[in-house]
Parts: C-alpha cells; structure tokens; sequence
C-alpha cells in the first residue's frame, strides 16, 4: 500500500478530521522522513522550551517495549544530549556542537518541532530534515499554530499516526 492510502485509512479510521485536510501537506514530508529512518538515520529532536515534553514523549511512544518492534529505534532528544544547545549563541558554539555530533553519529537528522528560535537555525544545517516549524508557513514543513487551543492534542494525533508509519514501513506494510 502506499503511504498516502496509509495515512488516508489512518485518519479515517481514528477520526481525525483536522488532519484529513491537512494530509497532502504532510505525506510527501512524512515520505522523506521515513525513507531517512528506514536507511538507519539517527533522529536527533530539537523543540522549542514550550514543547519539550513532546521531544520525550515522542522517544517513549516510538521505542516502547510493550509493543513489538524489531529493535528500538536511533530516536534522540538534543537537549538531553547537548544540554549546553539551549545557551549556544556564536556560529563557533553552534560548529563545535555539529563537530560532537558528526564524531557521535554516523548519519543523523535533526526532527525540528516549535516556534521559530536559534535552534531552528541550528536544525536548517541539515535542510533534509524534518520540521515542524509553527506561525511560518514554509515550504518543506509542516505548518502548524503555536496559539491553536488544540495544539497538544493535534500532536499526539501526529505522534500516533507517525508511530504507526514508522512501524508499516519497518515491516513493509507500506511503500515509500
């Protein structure tokens, strides 16, 4: 099956009515995002400070050992990692945090989630990667409002949804 069927079916099965409308938008991201996992690309997740629990819960949801997987997956919280991130501030900081990273990882994204910050500028390093970047609708991103009342609940929707991705493709339910 195809990822968009896939995700098509997702959504209609939970009933996601936000994200059925905005699906065209996220396919071919989720598409590249996927292809980058599945080739054994590290995923290295930088958030804005508002959605720094959603770095957390994203790592839980995709290596949770109550559901079968073949093996935990290179899923990674930067500020875990490089607690210093949050107060780099000169070009040379940024470069001796991307040269720690090149050494620690063979290959990585970064998977960008939150607002526009200095990080984010530090995440565009690696233009293929994944961003979520709100208020700023980009192309390559998914757009997404940081003042949305249903903003928490529209991410786990996603966690949900790419979790479920992630585990069709491993297992070849799905063509990316």
């Amino acid at each position: 099956m195809d990822l968009n069927r896939f995700v098509i079916d997702y959504i209609r099965k939970k009933n996601i009515k936000w994200l059925e409308e905005r699906r065209l938008d996220l396919v071919p991201l989720l598409s590249d995002f996927l292809s980058q996992v599945i080739e054994g690309k590290s995923v290295l997740i930088i958030t804005d400070t508002p959605r720094e629990w959603y770095a957390d819960y994203m790592i839980n949801k995709i290596n949770n050992f109550n559901e079968f997987k073949p093996s935990f997956l290179p899923f990674f919280n930067l500020s875990k990692i490089v607690p210093q991130i949050h107060t780099a501030k000169h070009p040379e900081q940024y470069d001796m945090i991307e040269d720690m990273l090149n050494i620690s990882f063979n290959d990585y994204i970064f998977w960008y989630i939150g607002v526009e910050t200095p990080l984010l500028k530090f995440a565009r390093r690696k233009p293929e990667s994944f961003f979520w970047i709100m208020d700023v609708d980009l192309s390559k991103n998914f757009y997404l409002k940081s003042i949305d009342e249903k903003l928490d609940m529209k991410l786990l929707n996603l966690a949900d949804l790419i979790n479920e991705s992630i585990k069709a493709a491993i297992f070849g339910e799905v063509e990316i």
